[in-house]
């Protein structure tokens, strides 16, 4: 997406409101779209042919979930910084050398008060384990089954995964006075 198009002309290091909240929405309307493909995911016929292939969606709609949420952060650190993430130069840091690309775009927006409400710090962590099932998963060629949780279903682990990533993006805010 070009800045341009979220009002950004020029300006260096200036993040309205308006500015997060378009952003934010985009995200919330494409998660939108895979909770759908989630639903519509139920009319499926009952055969193990039709179990397996609905797990391999599973797979792939929890890896797009967590593609939307990276995406919004790396616009809202592009937006601020006005230049692209680059976690490869950020790593130089001392700081964030041990850190997931993750864990340094959410420090890099928190110095300029992108964070979470206060009192829902806690997605940070459950952010954190899905974004770590998902490379599980990715690792574990798409089998769904390794990552479900003990006494789960496969549906309830991927709806509990997309409900923290939906809180996740709700609860993001922009702490910064007007």
């Amino acid at each position: 997406m070009k800045l341009s198009h979220l009002g950004f002309h020029g300006r260096t290091g200036m993040l309205t409101k308006d500015d997060f909240k378009k952003i934010k929405k985009e995200a919330k309307l494409e998660i939108a779209v895979l909770e759908q493909e989630y639903h519509d995911m139920g009319q499926g016929l009952d055969s193990p042919q039709w179990d397996q292939r609905k797990h391999r969606r599973y797979a792939s709609l929890v890896i797009e979930c967590c593609s939307i949420i990276e995406h919004m952060l790396k616009q809202l650190y592009q937006s601020i910084y006005q230049k692209k993430f680059n976690s490869t130069e950020l790593m130089k840091t001392p700081a964030y050398r041990a850190r997931s690309n993750m864990e340094i775009l959410q420090a890099e927006l928190n110095k300029q008060q992108i964070a979470l409400k206060p009192g829902k710090e806690n997605m940070e962590l459950a952010l954190s384990q899905v974004f770590q099932a998902r490379n599980k998963l990715i690792h574990e060629n798409f089998s769904f089954d390794s990552i479900v949780k003990e006494g789960m279903q496969a549906e309830e682990t991927f709806e509990a995964m997309l409900d923290t990533i939906q809180k996740y993006r709700k609860h993001l805010k922009y702490l910064r006075p007007e």
